[in-house]
């Protein structure tokens, strides 16, 4: 499992439009990454600089804010704390800010 710590915007950058499998309540969702956007803010003593990711789930689907467990074929498997930020017809997103 992929070190929390060692991810960064460019990690996930060209992984924008790729699927991701998130462990949801024991049942496997797809999802897809959406948006990788520096957020700019980045602290003197900062490790790395802060940036968000937002994840498009089916439309209606609804999770709880929490950890959840997501794989993707080229990144790997990492556990990513995520919020729900919106549902529209054009599916369910979520949000993931690492700081």
């Amino acid at each position: 499992m992929i070190d929390l710590g060692s991810l960064r915007h460019a990690s996930f950058e060209p992984l924008v439009g790729e699927h991701f499998s998130m462990d949801a309540q024991g049942q496997s969702t797809p999802v897809r990454l959406v948006e990788a956007r520096l957020l700019g803010g980045q602290r003197p003593d900062a490790t790395r600089a802060p940036f968000s990711l937002v994840f498009r789930g089916a439309s209606g689907l609804r999770l709880p804010q929490g950890i959840y467990h997501l794989e993707n074929p080229s990144l790997g498997a990492t556990e990513i704390f995520i919020t729900q930020i919106a549902d529209s017809p054009g599916g369910a997103d979520f949000e993931a800010i690492f700081t």
